[in-house]
């Protein structure tokens, strides 16, 4: 009698851990989803404003700073050149990586005038890469799009940490733009850094 009480108890606590993971797994996807629905809403808000160039860059950079896990991309990007910088190269690279970022893709607004989402899978990877948020960008007078959004809660809060379009990722391409980059500058971060500044 007391080993299938036991039993039974700790049968009874493995599911409770059971839902409660399955609970965790599904509210990541649907936060995930969440935020996705909300940044690419607010691109389509920007998109209708009519903004000067210069106040586009702003709200992009506003964005970027709501939803875009910043700090991690720009990580990425640098690779190994990150992992040998010191603090203060560090946190110079990402504020003008940030600068960088919403002037290349403040050009961008205009494509989202008309377009709708439709959100059409999602999967939790279980990993630091977080929630593959997969989607059709319908495009008026275009062919469709194919989406897919990588959400991760690295940082501590749910962000955007790359975007794929037609299976082509931003981040890779940034990652591969910026090792040319550096390699025009002989590896030097500070002349990286002050290059991206003033874009």
């Amino acid at each position: 009698m007391h080993i299938s009480l036991k039993s039974f108890l700790f049968c009874l606590l493995f599911l409770l851990n059971l839902f409660s993971f399955q609970k965790l797994y599904a509210d990541r996807i649907i936060k995930s989803e969440q935020l996705v629905e909300n940044l690419y809403n607010d691109l389509v808000a920007t998109s209708i404003k009519e903004l000067s160039i210069d106040k586009q860059k702003i709200e992009l950079k506003n964005l970027f700073q709501k939803y875009v896990d910043i700090p991690i991309i720009a990580r990425a990007v640098l690779g190994k050149s990150w992992r040998h910088a010191n603090s203060d190269q560090r946190k110079r690279f990402i504020s003008a990586f940030k600068i960088y970022v919403s002037h290349k893709y403040g050009r961008q607004f205009s494509e989202f005038k008309g377009t709708t989402l439709e959100i059409t899978k999602s999967r939790d990877t279980l990993t630091k890469a977080g929630v593959l948020v997969s989607s059709i960008v319908v495009v008026p007078g275009n062919p469709s799009l194919k989406v897919v959004w990588q959400v991760s809660d690295g940082s501590g809060s749910l962000k955007l940490v790359d975007l794929r379009v037609e299976g082509i990722s931003m981040l890779s391409t940034e990652r591969q733009e910026f090792r040319s980059k550096l390699k025009k500058f002989e590896g030097s971060l500070d002349d990286l850094i002050q290059s991206i500044s003033h874009k």
